[in-house]
């Protein structure tokens, strides 16, 4: 038999598994997502051999997984397609090691490591769309109060709140404006304001966005001044960032000591008590 280290098969299944989880990200064009976002997201007809997959998650874990693909922005990715993934990547790692343990007489260090390949891939798919929904949600809150500034700046300066959305969407970038492109879509397609603003809320499901929506949604109901509300709801939506950024900062020290004593305290030491320890061994 020609000698192929076990390390060589599981890591090859490992990153195998891995690629084909990859690959099947769809790339949607901004159209697409458009269209995703306006309409409800439908579940896509699949084969009947299918079904036992979907009876792996309930309705309850589907929705919560279908409002965290919405927040990360995948639109053209179901929880169906979701839970294909992780459970083909599963099982092509548990083929890795099946594979494993027949080539190399049960070698027990191959057979660990490609089911910790297996394990790896499994848990890539989930671990790309917490990462996704943390991005798109940083971008909303360093986007929003450059957004509310503008629009009511464009309020106070006479424009309709529908013209002055227009405006200052235009003047916005990020994950931000596709939400709010889709909420201005939904409007001209005759879909009240109000419902368009709580559906861009549960849609982004950050904060921020929320206290946003809530106010705009109050403000035009009770007649208020909503160049007011939108320059209020500017300032503290800014002065909100500002306390998430002095929360950061003060973690850093705390984040820190880690390193420090993996890396620096040992390099301190062996410059003190080196030299000693060298001078001893000198005169032995």
């Amino acid at each position: 038999m020609i000698g192929v280290s076990p390390y060589a098969v599981a890591g090859c299944g490992a990153i195998s598994a891995f690629m084909i989880v990859l690959s099947t990200f769809p790339a949607q064009s901004p159209m697409a997502r458009r269209i995703r976002k306006i309409e409800a997201i439908r579940e896509k007809s699949v084969p009947a051999r299918l079904t036992i997959i979907e009876q792996i998650v309930t309705k309850e874990q589907s929705s919560r997984l279908q409002q965290r693909l919405i927040e990360a922005g995948w639109y053209g990715v179901t929880p169906l397609a979701m839970t294909i993934r992780g459970v083909g990547a599963l099982g092509f790692g548990v083929a890795v090691c099946l594979m494993s343990l027949i080539l190399f007489n049960g070698n027990l260090l191959g057979v660990l490591a490609g089911l910790f390949g297996a394990l790896v891939a499994w848990r890539v798919p989930s671990i790309m769309l917490s990462r996704a929904v943390k991005a798109r949600k940083e971008s909303v809150q360093r986007e929003l109060p450059d957004f509310l500034d503008f629009l009511g700046s464009t309020v106070q300066a006479g424009l309709a709140l529908n013209a002055a959305l227009v405006q200052s969407v235009d003047a916005t970038r990020g994950p931000l404006k596709e939400e709010l492109t889709s909420m201005l879509a939904e409007i001209r397609l005759g879909r009240p304001r109000a419902d368009a603003f709580n559906a861009l809320a549960d849609r982004v499901n950050e904060e921020s966005t929320t206290t946003m929506v809530t106010a705009l949604v109050q403000a035009e109901r009770l007649g208020s001044n909503l160049s007011d509300v939108l320059m209020e709801l500017a300032r503290e939506t800014r002065d909100r960032r500002w306390m998430r950024a002095e929360e950061k900062a003060a973690q850093l020290p705390i984040k820190m000591i880690l390193p420090m004593a993996a890396f620096m305290i040992p390099s301190l030491y062996l410059m003190i008590f080196g030299p000693v320890v060298a001078r001893l061994l000198m005169n032995r």
